[in-house]
């Protein structure tokens, strides 16, 4: 339906296997290094230098390596959407207590909080081609809570 939508279906194949390799990674604790081993792998079989230089029949062969990384950790990748939002916001309520999540709100001064949020947008894709990019942006300061607009 992306590729359909729009017309590009090696735009369609970027997009999935990112959301394979990041769904894995950050999601069921798949190391993100198993994935970019794939694509080292395939980078070298086609002669490919850079991600953006993969064609849509090589991404799709990435999608399929991407999903043997699944396999090899005896996960599985949900095909419905609605399967993959539920383990996504179990993720985020899951890392309120991570060291990475604690350390951060040490550094940040961040104190007398009970717990995190989970915002549902929708994707935005920095990838679709030259007049696109993504960034994040703040109506206030997130870490002080200061009136000031920030990003990055």
């Amino acid at each position: 339906a992306l590729a359909k939508a729009t017309d590009s279906p090696r735009f369609a194949y970027d997009a999935y296997r990112r959301l394979l390799d990041m769904f894995g990674d950050v999601v069921l604790g798949i190391p993100h290094e198993s994935f970019e081993a794939k694509m080292d792998g395939l980078k070298a079989k086609h002669g490919v230098k850079n991600d953006v230089d993969f064609n849509a029949d090589q991404l799709k062969e990435l999608v399929v390596l991407y999903k043997q990384v699944y396999t090899e950790y005896k996960e599985t990748f949900p095909d419905e959407p609605i399967e993959q939002l539920r383990a996504c916001i179990k993720a985020v309520f899951g890392s309120w207590n991570s060291e990475r999540a604690i350390k951060y709100r040490e550094i940040k001064n961040v104190t007398g909080l009970i717990g995190t949020a989970c915002n549902i947008q929708t994707m935005v894709f920095g990838n679709l081609g030259e007049t696109s990019g993504t960034g994040v942006a703040f109506s206030r300061d997130p870490g002080s809570g200061a009136n000031v607009m920030m990003g990055e």
